[in-house]
């Protein structure tokens, strides 16, 4: 709360707040790592996501706590300023406000190169400057979630719960077809490199699970922080975590070893096979989803820690 006592409006409903979590993970562990992490532990990968959710978890009950007890705008930023004064909580927010930035450039242009699969367009030369189509079309696209973002907390929960619904969907029907396709027999040896590299890949995936925080920095505008909050930062965790499993034991039933291992792309190339063109164009627009979700709660959670030092006039209101 400000000085002033004034409040931001409670916006965001319970499933926008677990929306916000979900749609901020659920990229990396589906489309980016099940290939590196695969290629070095095999199948035991599964066990490998389970660990890192188990983590994520501790720390997920940690979060709920602090902003259920301290449910405003800024959060990990907020704790930092009130626990260990000014400085530090300067060090946090301009730390977490320009990683979010970065974070939000990045997940935009890689929503600008799974577009330009769908629709071609060209580079642009403007004198020494020269852009990718990558990144112009990242560039249309973050101002259209700024744009979202600028008139409030209730569209951009809105426009979250659309993207992370259709995601969740695209990814349900093709873990469907991966488990009726799936043969047990493909998932062994469970273990071909042993169990050493366990804890390694799972440092490697732990990354995907860092979305949840961005719930907190938003506490302020959830309704009923209470009781929503915790449900939306624990739920999350949880839920990403059943669906990396799910999605990779599918994937790995279903298809050769080879096919995952070491493959970027592994999840668009697995539906290629499955579903055949349909299903890989399916998995190229959830992985456009997938990188819009986070930019959209990245872009929506960097703008609150900024407010949040506003009101503490560690930079001006």
């Amino acid at each position: 709360m400000g000085a002033d006592g004034e409040e931001l409006a409670k916006d965001l409903g319970p499933l926008a707040a677990l929306t916000i979590g979900v749609g901020t993970m659920i990229g990396a562990g589906i489309f980016v790592l099940p290939g590196p992490a695969v290629a070095r532990l095999g199948p035991l990968t599964a066990l490998a996501f389970v660990v890192g959710g188990a983590l994520a978890l501790l720390t997920a009950l940690s979060a709920s706590e602090l902003g259920t007890a301290m449910p405003v705008s800024g959060g990990a930023y907020y704790y930092i300023n009130q626990g260990l004064g000014p400085l530090f909580g300067s060090i946090a927010g301009w730390g977490n406000w320009l990683g979010l930035a970065f974070a939000s450039a990045f997940y935009m242009y890689g929503f600008g190169a799974y577009v330009n699969e769908f629709i071609s367009v060209g580079g642009l030369t403007l004198g020494p400057l020269s852009l990718a189509p990558a990144q112009i079309i990242g560039l249309v696209g973050a101002a259209f979630f700024i744009a979202v973002n600028y008139i409030g907390a209730k569209e951009t929960g809105r426009l979250q719960n659309v993207i992370v619904i259709t995601l969740v969907a695209i990814l349900a029907v093709f873990t469907l077809f991966g488990l009726l396709d799936a043969n047990l027999e493909t998932l062994r040896p469970i273990d071909p490199f042993g169990w050493t590299p366990l804890l390694p890949v799972t440092g490697l995936v732990f990354v995907s699970y860092l979305g949840f925080v961005q719930i907190t920095s938003v506490a302020e505008e959830i309704q009923d922080p209470g009781r929503n909050l915790p449900r939306a930062v624990i739920g999350s965790v949880v839920l990403v975590t059943a669906m990396y499993v799910l999605i990779l034991l599918a994937v790995l039933s279903a298809v050769e070893f080879d096919v995952v291992a070491g493959n970027e792309t592994a999840v668009v190339d697995v539906a290629r096979i499955l579903m055949g063109p349909l299903g890989a164009a399916a998995l190229l627009l959830g992985g456009l989803l997938a990188t819009a979700s986070s930019a959209n709660a990245s872009i929506l959670a960097s703008s609150r820690i900024n407010f949040a030092m506003g009101r503490a006039k560690l930079v001006t209101p």
